[in-house]
């Protein structure tokens, strides 16, 4: 029958990269998909990216280029906000500028819930070009909203009586957003509380149409630097930089050396709950922090201490990475130091989708100590794979004979990742486009190996044959695990696996790149019996047409019912039935993807059969 052949089938893997538990530990580093270079005449400094909801990407920087290359409009000032976007291919479909007579420095662009985005930096110009607010002091914080085409749509200045510089911004969860960087002002302008030192971090909270909501200072005597900031599952914001500052202001930890990471925690209206101080007897700085999916959070920068105070491992060379976990309350969990024997610097990091962790800076080393490929000009760009614990699983180097320095990364929706910052390297190493000017953007995109396949060849009636042996086609590197109507079977993870009752049967197989969560649903039925056993639907799975056999003992009215998996009913039909053998022909094309409960009943029996929708 057409149900015994259709396990014989090759049946191709399903990608789904976004999963949370890996089976085991990814070892292989992804190879390189592609990689882009945009820019013009003068320097192009790219500062941040991100994937946008239509598989493109978004990205932005700073740029003293006038019009050439990939730059389509004129120069504002000495510097503008650049953006770039581009398919999923990375081949450019827009670009804008902005600014004013003076300089603009961008440090952050995020997609927005409208399908815009939000641009935040720092200005220096008065109104003019495109600033429509006169500036506070000697720098302030400019943010700029613009629609899905980059048109424009409003722009605001917020800053105190001296030097204010926006580093990081996101939307939050009431469509407005929060803004975080460094003040040296004092009260006045847009500032409501006082300087606590040399450098406080600032951060301003705004609705949706950039008016601002409230602000708030954090500090101690000395210098403290905001880098990175994100809202909290619990609707508060966690803050995280750079402080030299010791116990005092808003310091509840003495200071570990030079300067240390110094994260701050604070609730939805900024009211700070607690803070914490991470660093060794000499310099930390850091660049970039994440919440994690347990709570906590994921800490990174450089650090250039040896083996003291928070540091459990010593230096490798010049500066190293050094990534500190902490728990929801700030207590350090763990921390881990990467590097080779000259300089690295981590600029980004973030939480993969297997629970572990990503992270890209800069590098100046060869082959040696954590870094397993040799230079390829001054820094390169440099990555480093690691699982939940921060054991290091892979890094991958790329460069030209110049300097590159990314400072922006994300994992991408294939499970891939996508890297991004400037390079002045020409055509050489891994570079496959020549420069266009001093510097200019250099975006990198890394994918994911190729599919395995799964086959499982057999019959699928368990009445005729009494069992079935479903079979995972064996690939390099793969590990298998089998579900039954959407649970997994506990030490079913053999290439083999034999059913012995029906059900609706599922092997995922699992590669090295933890981004290859691959999957097939498979029907196994009984057709014994004159209950649920008798009800045959074929071809299962289905495009939507089904053919339905259905043995009955007596001439009866049956009804058909197709239910979701909830119970919901989303399609029934009354037939005549005679005595013996029945057909009927379904119309299911209206149905989505999915797998569903095919009922059919009488005034003595239900039966009952799994049926699968794939179009």
């Amino acid at each position: 029958m057409a149900l015994k052949n259709l396990l014989q089938k090759t049946v191709y893997i399903l990608l789904y990269c976004l999963f949370t538990t890996a089976l085991f530990a990814q070892t292989t580093p992804p190879p390189k998909q592609w990689d882009k270079r945009f820019g013009g005449s003068s320097p192009d400094v790219l500062n941040s990216l991100q994937q946008t909801i239509d598989g493109g990407y978004i990205f932005g920087g700073g740029s003293y280029s006038r019009i050439g290359g990939d730059i389509t409009e004129g120069r504002r000032g000495s510097e503008d906000y650049w953006i770039v976007k581009t398919d999923a291919n990375g081949i450019k479909q827009w670009d804008k500028r902005f600014g004013g007579s003076e300089e603009e420095g961008i440090t952050g662009v995020k997609e927005t819930t409208d399908g815009g985005y939000i641009l935040g930096g720092y200005s220096v110009s008065g109104i003019g070009g495109d600033k429509t607010e006169d500036t506070r002091g000697s720098t302030d914080y400019w943010i700029v909203k613009i629609d899905a085409n980059g048109i424009k749509e409003w722009d605001k200045r917020f800053g105190g009586s001296s030097g204010d510089v926006l580093r990081s911004l996101q939307q939050t969860s009431d469509g407005g957003y929060i803004l975080g960087g460094s003040s040296y002002s004092a009260i006045g302008g847009d500032k409501t509380e006082a300087s606590r030192g040399g450098a406080d971090y600032w951060v301003v909270k705004i609705d949706a149409n950039g008016i601002k909501q409230w602000d708030k200072r954090f500090g101690g005597s000395g210098e403290d630097n905001l880098y990175s900031l994100q809202q909290t599952t619990d609707g508060g914001y966690i803050l995280g930089g750079t402080s030299d500052s010791g116990m005092g202001g808003d310091k509840t930890e003495a200071s570990r050396g030079g300067t240390d990471y110094w994260v701050v925690k604070i609730d939805a209206n900024g009211i700070k709950q607690w803070d914490k101080r991470f660093g060794g007897n000499e310099e930390e700085q850091l660049f970039s922090l994440q919440q994690t999916t347990d709570g906590g959070y994921i800490l990174g920068g450089y650090s250039y201490s040896g083996l003291n105070g928070d540091k459990s491992e010593n230096s490798r060379g010049d500066l190293d990475y050094w990534i500190v976990k902490i728990d929801a309350n700030g207590g350090k969990q763990w921390d881990k130091r990467f590097g080779g024997s000259s300089a690295e610097s981590a600029n980004c990091l973030q939480q993969t989708t297997d629970g572990g962790y990503i992270v890209g800076g800069n590098s100046y080393s060869g082959a040696d100590g954590d870094k397993t490929e040799e230079s390829r000009g001054g820094a390169d760009y440099w990555m480093v794979k690691t699982d939940a614990n921060g054991i290091k699983q892979w890094d991958r180097r790329f460069g030209g004979v110049g300097e590159e320095d990314p400072f922006a990364l994300q994992q991408t929706g294939d499970g891939g990742y996508i890297l991004g910052g400037s390079t002045n390297s020409g055509i050489d190493g891994d570079k496959t486009e020549n420069t266009r000017g001093n510097y200019d953007f250099w975006i990198i995109k890394l994918g994911c190996p190729p599919s395995a396949k799964v086959i499982a060849p057999g019959g699928v009636d368990i009445c005729t044959t009494g069992s079935v042996q479903l079979i995972a086609d064996k690939s390099s590197d793969v590990k298998f695990q089998w579900f039954k109507d959407g649970n997994k079977i506990t030490g079913a993870t053999n290439r083999a696996y034999t059913v012995t009752a029906p059900g609706t049967y599922k092997v995922v197989v699992y590669t090295t790149i933890a981004c290859s969560q691959l999957s097939k649903d498979i029907a196994i039925i009984n057709s014994c019996g004159k209950r649920a056993n008798s009800l045959l639907a074929l071809p299962n799975p289905s495009q939507g047409i089904i053919t339905v056999t259905y043995n009955s003992n007596t001439a009866t009215n049956i009804q058909l019912n197709v239910l979701d998996k909830t119970g919901k009913l989303l399609f029934t039909e009354t037939e005549q039935a005679i005595k013996g053998n029945n057909t009927y022909r379904l119309n299911l094309s209206n149905l989505i993807n999915g797998i569903y409960n095919l009922q059919l009943s009488n005034d003595r029996e239900q039966s009952l059969v799994k049926i699968i929708i794939e179009k």
